[in-house]
């Protein structure tokens, strides 16, 4: 009887000893496909995704997705927030806002570009409580705002969204940006109409995570995610 006793509380001190010596240790995982990459460098931890067109190329080619501030709660979960929110503006560098004259009775024209995005996006600007919209083709679009009104508008704002979402795991979520929206006011003329280039636009500019008050977790040789492994190459 004691020898049984003392085997089961062996067996007791062997699990806690695996469960508190655990820790987050520094380098890279891995999801099960390769297709994601966490990168664990002291109190950071970066995200990574491999693009689509790399893999069908054979060549995987990673772009990060976050970078967060890790913070211990227990020797077990971890929380992670993003550090900052660059997308916002990564989307907008380098904009060009071009005035081009069309004349006093034509319609207002602002037309979208976007030459390094393939991918169909939604442009949708906003007059007052009227909503235009169009999509690019070719990376191009133009949406036409009525310019023989009462009272002509005086300025817009405009977003952009993709036309379709890429799920973020296979329980089919979405964990990227939903849109992004010009943060000023664009001034109207009477007389011009616009064209908008935003070239730093890409199709991975969605992909980019913000998190905060997000957990993982440190299993036996990897970390765990929002229920996907990761292991530790």
């Amino acid at each position: 009887m004691r020898f049984i006793l003392f085997i089961f509380l062996s067996v007791i001190g062997m699990v806690c000893y695996g469960k508190t010596s655990k820790k987050l240790e520094n380098g890279v995982y891995h999801n099960e496909y390769g297709t994601r990459l966490i990168e664990i460098k002291n109190d950071t931890l970066k995200l990574f995704s491999c693009s689509s067109s790399s893999l069908e190329e054979g060549e995987r080619s990673y772009h990060p997705l976050a970078i967060c501030q890790i913070t211990e709660v227990n020797n077990t979960f971890f929380e992670i927030n993003s550090i900052d929110w660059p997308m916002q503006g990564d989307a907008f560098k380098d904009i060009s806002i071009t005035e081009e004259v069309s004349g006093n009775n034509a319609p207002y024209e602002i037309s979208f570009e976007v030459p390094n995005a393939s991918k169909p996006i939604k442009f949708e600007v906003s007059v007052r409580t009227n909503r235009y919209s169009g999509v690019t083709e070719n990376g191009e679009c133009t949406i036409v705002l009525n310019r023989n009104r009462f009272y002509p508008p005086e300025s817009f704002r405009f977003s952009f969204q993709p036309m379709s979402y890429v799920e973020s795991n296979p329980a089919g979520q979405y964990f990227g940006v939903l849109y992004y929206m010009y943060p000023y006011e664009v001034k109207l003329d009477s007389e011009k109409s616009f064209v908008i280039k935003l070239p730093n636009i890409t199709d991975t500019i969605f992909s980019h995570y913000y998190f905060f008050g997000d957990y993982i977790q440190v299993v036996h040789h990897g970390i765990k995610w929002r229920g996907e492994y990761y292991k530790k190459f």
